[in-house]
Parts: structure tokens; sequence; C-alpha cells
């Protein structure tokens, strides 16, 4: 396990140290809120370490009903008006694809918000589940991350609220074990 180095103490905070994260080795300290200064402190992980590890052990089981495009998370809401949209409220259209349980769906949402990039590690555990339809895009202009929307030149496709789970395929019949016709 890292060192832990002790910080100084006041009567409004507890005891908090400094140590190097035992994932990626930056040097980090348990100055947070609960559980997250208890948890980084038990697993010597720093702050995005920590959270990753939340993230993937949180929402493990259900990965294929995110929204991951291109190694990103989105959650798409379902605002059309009001100042509080995600992506200030620009158009985006999303088609889910396998492994999605939403996969063949398409939506539109006037109110998108980015989760941000899906660590390197995690990649392989969270798959793509959705790809941006009518142009829109993720792009970077120098240390910028920009999102051009989807252009306005078809229908919209039904908001969020109407994506269902699609049916779980059956499982295969043994026809061998006496149970065909």
């Amino acid at each position: 396990m890292p060192e832990l180095r002790p910080l100084p103490t006041s009567k409004f905070y507890p005891q908090s140290y400094e140590f190097e994260c035992s994932s990626c080795g930056k040097t980090d300290r348990n100055t947070f809120c609960e559980p997250y200064a208890t948890q980084m402190l038990e697993r010597r992980l720093c702050y995005g370490c920590n959270h990753w590890r939340n993230f993937a052990e949180k929402k493990g089981p259900e990965c294929n009903k995110l929204t991951i495009i291109d190694g990103m998370i989105y959650t798409p809401g379902d605002r059309t008006t009001g100042e509080m949209r995600g992506m200030a409220g620009r158009r985006f259209d999303i088609e889910y694809v396998e492994p999605s349980v939403y996969a063949g769906q398409k939506i539109t949402t006037f109110d998108l918000w980015s989760g941000g990039p899906l660590p390197e590690k995690l990649r392989e555990q969270f798959p793509d589940t959705a790809r941006f339809l009518g142009g829109a895009r993720k792009a970077q202009v120098g240390e910028i991350t920009c999102f051009n929307p989807s252009d306005r030149r078809s229908e919209p496709y039904p908001l969020p609220t109407t994506l269902k789970a699609n049916a779980a395929p059956l499982p295969p019949t043994d026809q061998s074990a006496g149970g065909g016709a």
C-alpha cells in the first residue's frame, strides 16, 4: 500500500492524508466528503480512479442501458423547452446499437448531457451502445471539446422517454432431449 502522509488538522476538518494513487500514481488527498474520503483512503485511489471504480461497480451490470458513443457517456433528457437543457438545447439524433437493450431504436433529444470520456481501461467493459445521426459529432478544437448538433433536415425521432428495452431472445431449445415434435 502507498505511504500515507498526514495533513494538518483543524477543529473543522478531520484527519486527512496525502498519498499516491495505487492505480494511476497521481498524488491526491482524501479531503472530500463521505463516503469518498474513506473509500479513497481504504483503496488508496485518487478521486478520479475512485469515481470510475464506483461507476464500474454500480453500472457494470446495466452497461447495456447506458448511452455510450465513441467512448463518451451521455444522458439524453426529455426537456424540449426551458433554460436548463444539456448542450444548450441543441438537437441530437441518436440510434442505439448492439449491445444496447434499445438496439435499433432512434431518439431525438434537445437535452443531451455529457458524462465525459470513459477511461481507456473501462472501454472494453463498457462498449459503445449508440451512435449520432444527422451529422452530429464530437469535435476537438485544440484542448476544447465541442459538439456539433444533428442537422434539422429530417423529422425528429421520439423523445428518450419512449425507449423500451427490446425483448430478450429466448434461449435455444434442445430438440434432442425428447422435447421436439
